[in-house]
């Protein structure tokens, strides 16, 4: 569960940090601080109610340079010192002056409607991650390359690999879908998608939509994070790479990568080992990592295609010295999937897919002083998941519009057994769940309007009806406007007693443009409205600023902001523990030899003053690359890594803060 370990008052929900999806009745008393059950508290196993009251009561004096208005101008000192300084990073050949982002929109995405269409005619706020700047981070996993993603915030319980949560325009981790190839690797107990236990190097592309995306997804309050992993090279029979690195505190990140393509049928395989001695205490990890893609094509262009996921992580998730405790999680995820693309026409297309997941977490909590079993009651706690299901979809593609039919059906089965010898565990239950859903988008010369609906029945919350309408215009060739308003649902946790599900509207608008010279800028304002019969009614208003330069001499600039104030329907009073203030910037070199990155970020959390949170300045890491042999398609490159320069404090609660400087450096054989 998230590192925010506090008695969330706006809402009732209590953070709970032992990763445990107590299903176990609760008393009166309990049910009134716990208004929204999604992750329900531990106290029925053990009571804790003291621990997460006492953990929530400190916190230093955070620095005048934390207020936001100090971050903001720090924020702006950075871009001007950066512009400054670009005409003496920027040497070498020059690159491209039309950058790619210039023209996004004739780029395809393909997370919202769930078929690939134009940017142009996406009316949701989305972001695309490619591959090329995937691999500029030097980022170990998922959770890394979406630090530096405007409008969203990322809380990390350690180094590379440790827990991360994910949110999305302040929104809780626990309304964050994040699939992988189009499946959900939620955990069904906590409702928290790890974004830690997805290695970097298997991804192709990221596609991020920001706000309610349950028109075509389901349960996607927050929004949805969608990774398309790695096809299988074509032209060549066997192609591959291999990465090594070693860091600080042993922290060493290795994989191999093999892909092919042979006549019809294409293969990429990967397999990794992600571990570190722990750059804070009782954060070691020791992981390993698998995937597998086959595909084979079919006479008639359409594919058949199968995946393997797999990944074992051993770690340590919680050091709370101030209660003696430390908790180590074992973590077992895998996934399999297989599907059918089939072309029934020049305009019409079939798409058929199953998969299954296994999820398992055994807890083990521990004395810090003695490595005891830190309360006999509650040394261990095992959570297991099984979900198996399929999808189909009809893609329809006319000269003007493009229609979306679907359906997910998904078999979910939980199982938890805690040695406390409760007259309620082991407990387990079996859920079915299925949705259809219907999207169009109907393009009128510059105009498109994109309508959709979703139905979805999910026995335990009750059924769910989520409807959406959106329209971009291309007011010029450089400028398109976009507008999305839309209903969403999240869900609670699967436990031993139902509960309503939590309701959103959202409604954005914004606009993306190259008008200006040698800039690219995107800006949304939206407006997140939230409620359910246990959750008080609150409204989020804000807005996201996004900004790029063309590359001169290489080089580009890019800055982000996020603003949300969050207040209670009520009264108006603030919401607090929900993030305020986002900065991202980031100061970008390539000319296909040497490369760099620069990348800062701020985010104020905003959590109450007891929780000892700090925010100050900006995060600050550089990442830089050399390409020192090339010839045709092999190449040796050397890496290295500075994270947190300056050694800042961003974190939300004392009990874990973020890692301090640390170094790592690698290299990198493709061939």
């Amino acid at each position: 569960m998230p590192s925010r370990i506090r008695e969330e008052t706006d809402t009732g929900a209590v953070k709970n940090p032992f990763h445990i999806p107590v299903p176990f009745p609760q008393t009166g008393k309990e049910q009134s601080m716990n208004k929204y059950p999604s992750t329900q508290r531990v106290s029925n196993v053990l009571d804790m109610q003291s621990l997460f009251l006492i953990v929530s009561r400190a916190r230093n004096p955070i620095m005048s340079l934390s207020k936001p208005q100090h971050t903001i101008s720090i924020f702006w000192v950075a871009i001007c010192l950066a512009l400054g300084t670009l005409p003496c990073l920027a040497w070498g050949e020059e690159a491209d002056e039309t950058l790619g982002l210039f023209s996004a929109w004739q780029e395809e995405a393909s997370t919202a409607s769930r078929a690939p269409k134009p940017l142009s005619q996406t009316a949701e706020n989305v972001t695309v991650v490619t591959t090329a700047e995937i691999e500029a981070l030097n980022a170990h996993t998922l959770a890394d390359v979406l630090d530096t993603i405007p409008g969203i915030q990322v809380q990390h319980n350690g180094g590379p690999g440790v827990s991360a949560y994910t949110f999305i325009q302040s929104i809780d981790f626990i309304h964050t879908q994040v699939f992988v190839d189009g499946v959900s690797i939620t955990n069904l107990g906590s409702g928290f998608s790890d974004t830690s236990l997805i290695p970097a190097h298997i991804i192709e592309r990221i596609e991020i939509v920001k706000g309610a995306a349950s028109s075509a997804w389901g349960q996607a309050l927050g929004g949805v994070i969608n990774v398309i992993t790695k096809s299988p090279e074509r032209g060549r029979t066997i192609a591959g790479a291999a990465t090594a690195s070693i860091g600080e505190q042993t922290t060493a990140d290795t994989s191999l990568e093999l892909s092919g393509t042979k006549d019809r049928l294409g293969y990429y395989l990967s397999g990794s080992y992600l571990g570190s001695d722990g750059l804070l205490p009782n954060t070691q990890i020791n992981s390993n990592r698998a995937y597998a893609k086959l595909t084979y094509d079919l006479p008639n262009h359409g594919q058949i295609w199968a995946t393997y996921f797999y990944t074992r992580a051993d770690m340590g998730d919680l050091y709370a010295a101030a209660y003696d405790l430390k908790e180590q999680p074992d973590k077992r995820f895998q996934m399999g999937t297989l599907g059918l693309r089939y072309p029934m026409g020049d305009r019409l297309e079939l798409e058929v897919s199953g998969h299954h997941s296994f999820n398992r977490v055994d807890n083990s909590y521990f004395n810090i002083s003695n490595g005891a079993p830190w309360i006999p009651s509650l040394p261990t706690a095992i959570n297991k998941e099984l979900v198996s299901g399929a999808s189909a979809k009809l893609v329809w593609r006319g000269d003007d519009n493009l229609l979306v039919a679907g359906s997910d059906y998904n078999h979910l089965e939980t199982y938890v057994n805690s040695s406390d010898g409760s007259t309620v565990s082991p407990f387990s239950r079996k859920v079915e769940r299925w949705g259809v859903f219907l999207n169009d988008t109907l393009t009128l010369g510059s105009v498109s309007l994109t309508p959709g609906v979703r139905f979805d029945h999910t026995q335990t919350a009750g059924d769910q009806f989520s409807p959406a309408l959106g329209a971009t215009w291309q007011l010029t060739d450089t400028t398109l406007l976009r507008a999305y308003t839309a209903r969403g649902y999240g869900l609670p946790v699967l436990g031993l007693t139902d509960y309503p599900s939590v309701k959103i509207w959202t409604t954005q608008v914004g606009a993306e443009s190259s008008a200006i010279p040698y800039v690219w800028v995107k800006g949304t304002l939206f407006r997140n409205q939230t409620w359910g019969d246990t959750v008080e009614q609150r409204i989020a208003l804000g807005a996201e600023l996004e900004a790029r330069t063309t590359p001169i001499w290489n080089a580009s600039l890019g800055a982000g902001y996020t603003f949300t104030d969050t207040t209670r329907t009520k009264d108006g009073s603030e919401v607090n523990d929900f993030a305020r203030h986002t900065v991202q910037v980031a100061l970008r070199y390539n000319d296909n030899t040497y490369r760099g990155v620069l990348t800062g970020r701020h985010v104020f959390w905003n959590s109450r003053p007891d929780e000892n949170g700090s925010y100050g300045g900006l995060t600050w890491d550089l990442h830089l690359g050399a390409v020192l042999f090339k010839r045709e398609q092999s190449s040796l490159e050397l890496f290295f890594s500075g994270h947190n320069l300056f050694n800042a404090s961003q974190y939300e609660t004392y009990l874990i803060p973020n890692t301090g400087r640390w170094f790592e450096g690698g290299m990198r054989v493709r061939f």
